[in-house]
């Protein structure tokens, strides 16, 4: 083979290996205050104890009330939760529980609802006493950047959670 064509394949094998440039995410357009109403949707895949579930959600959150909808693989099945003045209720019947403590049983799991507001409108990731929060993707959606992934692990209990966020609306 000619020293010519070994430096071209030389040349075009190199060139294959060069880096991909990494995908800069800006999240300077985030909101200062989280809007009063607002609304979400997409998927949760959650591992606890060894099992994986996968159900939809959408989310409508009015000041501090909030509706969830949680719909099983396939559409087979669907449970309304709402928080309102009168407390807690799971499709249309008042429960004597908070969100968290219904969730873990009657699921076995939970996430933490209140702070889903300040990790799409505002990015934030913090740990807590609970949670370790991580964004690993963000989406536009009407020129304003949202999370896509967000992981949520559970620092003393065995429970991983993913949001795959599709839409995110601010309400009037």
């Amino acid at each position: 083979m000619s020293a010519m064509i070994r430096i071209w394949l030389l040349v075009m094998l190199l060139s294959g290996c060069s880096t991909i440039p990494e995908q800069v995410v800006h999240t300077s357009n985030t909101f200062k205050v989280v809007p009063d109403a607002w609304q979400a949707q997409g998927r949760v895949g959650v591992v606890f104890n060894g099992r994986t579930e996968n159900v939809g959600f959408k989310l409508d959150f009015k000041k501090q009330a909030y509706q969830l909808t949680l719909t099983a693989t396939l559409g087979v099945g669907q449970i309304m939760i709402e928080s309102n003045n009168l407390g807690l209720l799971v499709d249309g019947k008042l429960v004597e529980s908070n969100f968290e403590h219904w969730m873990t049983r009657e699921l076995g799991w939970y996430f933490p609802i209140q702070k889903l507001a300040p990790i799409l409108f505002q990015h934030e990731q913090q740990v807590d006493d609970k949670w370790a929060i991580s964004i690993s993707n963000y989406q536009q959606i009407n020129k304003v950047n949202y999370p896509k992934i967000v992981r949520l692990n559970h620092l003393t209990k065995p429970i991983k959670i993913k949001l795959l966020i599709s839409e995110v609306n601010q309400l009037k």
